[in-house]
């Protein structure tokens, strides 16, 4: 039955998709990814595969490039008043969705608002109110002045409120329709994603026009798949393979430090922790907290597990962005020191954690999750291992209330201030604080990432960030770990350059 099922779910999906001939004289490209998208809904999941394929199929008022900088997209240009708080946005003239319905003010309202409703709700929690002046401008009211609006905005992807209206958010989540250069052809989950050029796109005409994104979990596999011919490009390059693929004829490698950092995420605030069978939980006291994160060896993780494909790092953003650190040091690995301060708290004799991560989502993640299981027990602290395949890991650890301990990850586009709105901010206090795996909880922490997302000035802005990184990471609410280095495998003939992002788009690349 479940097979049946299964097969008409990709049967509804090909039907329902908005699709196009093949062009036989086109360009084509396949791509080989480190797992599937979570939805075709941009504003129901914040992750990097499935940002990557919202991007081919949706615009924004502003467009990130590869770089990391912001340019105009549906918006042509905008001003804010002398309040500070009222901004107006001129839109885009003749812009069109890939089903053909025009683009109007009254998408950017009702995206917006909708955001507010789901999973990305941080990146829309400082605006206080749409106004549809006209068909093509729009003023949004922040409740302060705000000087991450652009940014945000750059994240938040127009939906067509037509069809969403129309068509409810369950196909929604299925089926795209945007203003970006693709359009869906055919998702079957698990095997392929197959896109076409969208002919009525406003800007740059994309000129591969037969794309496929292969999801192959399998490290082996997927390597196999390049070098066989198979696929023309993969993402996250084994780090076992890299040297293999690179001296291959025909075939070349390309890497960039990455911005995608690796941590544990800690509960050290609620009394009682669902993962710890204990009446109380030991990662309230700081001395535990500081403990772990002593515990771990994160030269010996980067240079072993990952092939040395990672920086270790104390911090939460890479050099450059708002909330790094300077001087400050990657926590030094001291297991002695660890045993001692876990004496200190009470825990001689230590205690066990179940510790949730990814099997398949990130670089080498299974395999970095057991060499900290095995450097915790070290100290004491037995690690209950609990693996999650990517489909099921985000949704697992969202909540927190299965969770005391997690590795998971995050890429930064903004500032630190940003990534602890999202993850750390104290849950039940508005809108922030949606993906708050552990339910940290910090007054102080709080209150600066208020002030920093209420002001205009950017400078302002750098100092309450950085202070509010210092307050979480001297309180051990996370322990960084790494950041990796991106990864990639082509064809020669495949012109590509890495993003920022991390983002491989097709739109960006060709085929000589």
């Amino acid at each position: 039955m479940k097979k049946v099922f299964t097969l008409l779910c990709c049967f509804a999906l090909f039907l329902s998709a908005v699709a196009a001939p093949a062009m036989a004289d086109g360009k084509k490209l396949v791509v080989g990814l480190a797992s599937d998208a979570l939805t075709m809904d941009p504003q129901m999941q914040e992750e990097t595969i499935t940002n990557t394929m919202a991007r081919h199929f949706h615009d924004s008022l502003l467009n990130y490039e590869a770089d990391g900088s912001l340019t105009p997209a549906l918006a042509e240009s905008w001003e804010v008043a002398g309040d500070s708080v009222t901004w107006t946005f001129h839109l885009r003239k003749g812009v069109k969705f890939s089903d053909g319905s025009p683009f109007t003010a009254e998408d950017v309202k009702f995206s917006i608002l909708r955001t507010r409703e789901k999973i990305n709700k941080n990146i829309v929690s400082t605006i206080k109110d749409v106004v549809v002046v006209d068909d093509l401008t729009v003023n949004i009211i922040t409740n302060a002045p705000d000087s991450i609006l652009l940014d945000n905005l750059g994240r938040n992807k127009i939906l067509s409120k037509a069809y969403v209206t129309r068509v409810g958010d369950q196909q929604a989540e299925l089926v795209p329709v945007g203003t970006g250069p693709y359009k869906l052809v055919e998702w079957v989950r698990e095997d392929h994603i197959t896109i076409t050029p969208n002919e009525h796109y406003w800007g740059k005409k994309p000129v591969i026009t037969d794309v496929t994104f292969r999801p192959i979990t399998n490290a082996a596999t997927r390597t196999a798949a390049l070098l066989t011919g198979e696929v023309d490009i993969i993402a996250d390059v084994p780090v076992r393979d890299f040297d293999r693929i690179t001296n291959t004829e025909g075939i070349e490698t390309s890497s960039r430090p990455g911005e995608f950092l690796i941590f544990l995420h800690i509960d050290g605030n609620r009394e009682v922790t669902p993962a710890i069978d204990l009446p109380k939980n030991p990662m309230t006291d700081l001395r535990v907290r500081q403990a772990i994160s002593m515990a771990i060896d994160r030269e010996l993780i980067t240079r072993v597990s990952l092939n040395g494909s990672a920086a270790p790092t104390g911090q939460m953003v890479i050099e450059g962005k708002r909330g790094y650190l300077p001087g400050r040091p990657t926590p030094e690995y001291n297991p002695d020191k660890a045993k001692a301060l876990l004496k200190d708290a009470g825990y001689e004799n230590g205690f066990k954690v179940k510790l949730d991560a990814p099997n398949g989502r990130y670089m080498n993640d299974a395999q970095v999750a057991q060499a900290i299981a095995s450097q915790l027990s070290k100290v004491g602290i037995e690690i209950d291992l609990n693996l999650h395949p990517k489909s099921v890991f985000f949704d697992y650890v969202r909540p927190g209330d299965k969770s005391s301990l997690v590795m998971t990850g995050w890429s930064e586009e903004v500032d630190a201030g940003m990534m602890g709105n999202v993850l750390f901010y104290t849950r039940g206090k508005g809108s922030k604080g949606g993906s708050n795996r552990c339910h940290y909880s910090n007054a102080e922490y709080d209150r600066l990432l208020d002030e920093a997302d209420a002001t205009a000035d950017v400078a302002l802005r750098a100092k309450l960030v950085a202070d509010a990184a210092k307050v979480i990471l001297d309180d051990v609410g996370l322990a960084p770990l790494y950041f990796e280095r991106d990864l990639y495998g082509k064809k020669k003939n495949v012109i590509f350059t890495p993003r920022a992002d991390k983002y491989i788009l097709a739109a960006e690349m060709d085929i000589e």
